[in-house]
């Protein structure tokens, strides 16, 4: 039989020996325990030898002799003993006079180890020193199932799961009446009295009272007064052999259960924080009187009944914690089921059932998890890694189709259940149901890209979408001769142009993080830099620019037999104010301010210009140093008393600009500066040698236009 060695164990048991040394006056006590695997006794605690555990063989020496009998063995004199063996004694350095050992039971009557005293210190061992030693061999019982019960509730702290099991496992050894009433019957029987009781204190009223009482059956004495309530009182010990004659002696308790008291032995219980929970009380020795040896024994007991008393609370706690956790869990949002090692369901919780829509006659708790619905199956899969590695896993977005109307989107959490020896005994599957943040996202991508979509739902600050002024860019594209399109082809080829033509656009948007505002039309607005800003936004916006021009030369391509679409876009940057904008019934979010009718007007402004893209100023000074740009001209936009430069954008700086280009760019920007000084001849020179440059350039041409009309 193995026990789990600790601190609190070890010290019991080595109480237990030192007064068994003091009362049987020996040199040494050992307790050895049975390892039934390799069939010898192996000492738990020995007394006089340290770091070093003693292992006899079944059938070897007085012990292992004593063992294999199963009977209590008296040596008075080990030389003439054929099965004293010597070479312990070597071993240990010690010389051994005279051996008793008597074998230690567990409840079930099955011999589990052997106590065993080593050189009586007066005189030889006799049978009486026999008795003596199987009362604390009944002790050691105790102590042994008490390791159990601690290693128990252990398990049940740090494992729901298994404190189920557990429970139903040690219900009745830690009921406290049947534990005491085991103790103070053996605690009769060693110390030869004719009753013996058990009196708890009642914190409320000071008294105490009889939690057990042998031969008065249910009837209950409460009382302050008397012997038991001195020894309550003082924390000592006594001894009591003519109570009538005793100053505390209470006769009212003889009277009441019409019994004669002639000799007490009290001795009180202490809690671990050295409180009196009680006193325990020995009456009436059948033979002569109490003496130290029976205040001994008695004392040991009431170690024992503290060790009871400690594991009964214990049991209230750990029923109350499994109370607690079964509510808990069955009112947990999250569908709960556990898992054993062999692989089958153990418990499963409501929210589960109803997640998955299993009926009440669908339990099945105890089938293994290969024989599940074919839909539930792969779920509980995942299981066997995390059993079998005792690793957690996490799996997102999994689909269950319950039935042809309904399906269930869950994330799924497995997690390794360990006893109190970190073993791995099962797993537990945490079912959380995301169907409808699935449906909610689903929509929300429809407008803003999937990580934003994400971060919106999981931000606990959303006061963002009612109202906020902030900074961001925003992009307006629009297609060229849209009108036109639209009275030569059907409506039908239209539709299904701008489809096309609007899923690509918003496949660029959502690329770089950018937000769809709104469809005017067949114009696009999107957003970059709202509900959440970030560093790059005009940096993204203008990537999407790029990407939108690409993506519009694939579309042409693919589509031969549709009209060719050709887009101008504006880009600008600067302060909105971004919300939810409408009225009760119906509302957007969406943004307002100088810089989107900017980007309009520059989207309106690329037709004048003949560019695909114009930027603002603000814009420019964010992209410089990752675009090639080239300055256009400066704008007077409605509602605006200052005029603003608006650029153009080449290209990204990761590709170097052509000869051509370079030389264009110079003399376009000295043709520029000539401008605006009024200086309009070098102006016109200058937009000239840049048109030579670059023939089908429209800026050059509309600032030749102007110069001549000044100057006409």
């Amino acid at each position: 039989m193995m026990i789990q060695k600790s601190e609190k164990i070890l010290q019991e048991v080595n109480a237990i020996l030192d007064q068994i040394s003091t009362l049987m006056h020996v040199e040494r006590s050992t307790f050895f325990l049975w390892n039934e695997t390799a069939n010898t006794l192996e000492s738990l605690v020995a007394q006089g030898v340290e770091n070093v555990m003693i292992s006899v063989p079944v059938g070897t020496g007085i012990v292992g002799t004593m063992f294999q009998h199963k009977e209590a063995i008296i040596v008075n004199n080990t030389e003439n003993n054929v099965a004293f063996e010597k070479s312990y004694d070597k071993q240990l350095q010690f010389v051994t006079k005279s051996a008793i050992c008597v074998p230690v039971f567990n409840e079930k009557g099955d011999a589990v180890g052997a106590l065993q005293c080593l050189n009586k210190q007066q005189g030889a061992f006799t049978q009486k020193d026999i008795k003596i030693l199987n009362s604390f061999a009944a002790a050691i019982t105790l102590i042994i199932k008490n390791s159990e019960l601690y290693l128990a509730s252990e398990h049940i702290k740090n494992n729901f799961s298994t404190l189920l099991d557990v429970f139903k496992a040690v219900s009745s050894e830690l009921n406290l009446n049947k534990l005491i009433q085991v103790v103070m019957n053996k605690a009769a029987e060693i110390t030869n009295a004719d009753r013996s009781s058990l009196f708890l204190v009642d914190g409320e009223t000071g008294e105490l009272w009889t939690v057990f009482a042998k031969g008065l059956e249910d009837k209950v004495v409460r009382t302050r007064k008397g012997i038991v309530a001195e020894v309550a009182k003082n924390k000592k010990a006594v001894i009591v052999n003519d109570p009538y004659n005793h100053p505390h002696f209470n006769p009212a308790v003889d009277k009441k259960t019409k019994y004669v008291t002639k000799s007490i032995l009290s001795v009180p219980v202490f809690n671990a924080k050295n409180q009196v929970l009680g006193v325990i009380q020995a009456i009436n020795k059948r033979t002569g009187d109490f003496d130290e040896n029976d205040l001994d024994i008695l004392t040991g007991f009431a170690s024992q009944i503290r060790i009871a008393i400690e594991n009964a609370k214990l049991f209230d706690e750990i029923q109350g914690m499994k109370n607690h956790l079964d509510i808990l869990v069955q009112n947990l949002d999250n569908g709960i089921v556990t898992v054993d090692k062999s692989f089958k369901i153990s418990t499963v919780n409501e929210t589960f059932n109803s997640m998955f829509q299993i009926e009440e006659s669908q339990d099945f708790t105890h089938q293994h998890i290969d024989t599940l619905a074919h839909e539930l199956k792969p779920l509980f899969a995942y299981c066997k890694e995390t059993i079998e590695t005792g690793e957690k896993s996490y799996y997102e977005e999994l689909n269950v189709k319950i039935n042809t109307k309904k399906s269930v989107t869950v994330n799924l959490s497995v997690l390794p259940m360990q006893d109190a020896k970190e073993n791995i005994i099962g797993a537990i599957v945490v079912f959380n149901d995301i169907s409808k943040e699935k449906r909610i996202q689903s929509n929300l991508s429809r407008y803003i890209p999937q990580h934003l979509v994400k971060q919106v739902m999981n931000h606990d600050n959303l006061s963002l979408l009612k109202g906020n002024f902030s900074k961001c860019s925003v992009l307006f594209s629009d297609i060229r001769n849209f009108t036109t399109l639209t009275e030569e082809f059907g409506a039908i080829q239209i539709v299904e142009l701008l489809n096309k033509y609007f899923e690509v656009m918003i496949a660029s948007v959502h690329t770089y993080n950018g937000i769809l505002d709104k469809y005017i039309g067949d114009a696009i607005m999107a957003v970059f830099g709202v509900p959440y800003a970030n560093i790059s936004d005009s940096k993204n916006a203008v990537n999407c620019a790029l990407d939108m021009f690409a993506m519009l030369d694939e579309l042409n391509k693919a589509n031969k037999k549709l009209p060719t679409l050709n887009i101008g876009i504006g880009i600008s940057t600067g302060n909105v104010v971004s919300g939810n904008i409408g009225a009760e019934k119906r509302f957007e979010y969406t943004v307002i301010g100088d810089s989107v009718n900017l980007s309009a007007r520059l989207e309106s402004a690329t037709k004048t210009y003949g560019v695909k893209l114009l930027i603002c100023e603000n814009t420019y000074h964010e992209v410089k140093n990752d675009f090639h740009c080239i300055e256009i001209d400066t704008l007077l936009v409605k509602g605006k008393n200052i005029p603003v430069r608006v650029f153009s954008v080449l290209g990204q700086n990761t590709t170097p600009l052509s000869k051509t280009q370079e030389a264009f760019n110079t003399k376009y920007l000295q043709g520029l500066t000539a401008f605006r000084a009024d200086k309009l001849e070098d102006a016109k020179q200058y937009f000239e040698a840049a048109h030579a440059l670059i023939p089908n350039n429209k800026p050059t041409k509309v600032f030749i236009e102007r110069c001549r009309n000044i100057l006409a």
